[in-house]
């Protein structure tokens, strides 16, 4: 099955933690982002996988910045999205607030998780797109 979110991607975020009562929490901006990945997985109404190994793929694209929108010769890979992202943040936060987020929904649990593919890609349409299959 393959989603597409059409939000930017958002890296998971580091616990914060409260002075006071020593407990972690998580940002608001994070657990927005997380409640509105969740959202658009379940329009597109999954069915649970509720056992056994997955294989996932996801491509994170991400707005360029103004210095790369100004290059005249990165025009076309902007177009045609295969400009590599190079830069922080590392792909692995994003992996974690999408497969965080989809727990649940698509799976049960994210440990099922056996097989990863990733990447990042500048675009001007920025959106993440996973897909999950279960492995035999």
């Amino acid at each position: 099955m393959k989603i597409t979110i059409p939000i930017a991607p958002k890296p998971q975020a580091r616990p914060r933690f409260n002075s006071f009562s020593k407990r972690a929490y998580e940002d608001s901006a994070m657990t927005a982002y997380k409640k509105s990945v969740k959202y658009h997985v379940m329009a597109c109404k999954p069915s649970l996988i509720e056992s056994g190994s997955l294989g996932v793929s996801i491509t994170f694209y991400i707005y360029p910045p103004k210095k790369i929108l100004s290059k005249k010769s990165a025009a076309q890979d902007l177009e045609n999205e295969t400009l590599y992202v190079d830069k922080k943040p590392d792909i692995d936060n994003y992996f974690k607030a999408v497969t965080d987020a989809a727990e649940g929904i698509l799976y049960k649990n994210d440990g099922q998780i056996a097989v990863v593919t990733m990447q990042k890609l500048y675009s001007l349409n920025p959106r993440t797109e996973i897909e999950v299959e279960e492995l035999k």
